[in-house]
């Protein structure tokens, strides 16, 4: 089990957002400790992986809250959709690189 200190360090998720997340029933923790701090545990990082994927990817809290929660929800398929989703945001990030890169070359030759 961690704390939500300890899993705000681990992951770069803010406290605040980790309690954001527990309020709109997003992410709950798997207990509580006296002081009302919240623990998670494995699955509970497990599921806050899945939210930061989807994050990365641009869903709303909302749409995130829906695909995870649902009784049918596939951790395998979720992962593999993210994957494909991923490799389509892949290629043209390398298009854009390739084509700094040609720039800074081009700027470089002006100047020598």
């Amino acid at each position: 089990m961690k704390t939500v200190n300890e899993v705000s360090k681990l992951t770069g998720v803010s406290i605040r957002t980790l309690q954001y997340y527990d309020k709109i029933g997003l992410l709950k923790p798997a207990g509580y400790i006296g002081s009302g701090y919240r623990l998670y545990d494995d699955a509970a990082l497990e599921r806050l992986q899945q939210i930061l994927l989807f994050r990365e990817l641009e869903f709303p809290l909302k749409d995130i809250k829906d695909i995870v929660t649902r009784s049918d929800f596939d951790k395998k398929k979720a992962l593999e959709q993210q994957i494909e989703l991923l490799e389509l945001r892949k290629e043209p990030l390398h298009l854009f690189i390739g084509r700094l890169r040609s720039t800074v070359s081009d700027c470089i030759q002006r100047v020598l």
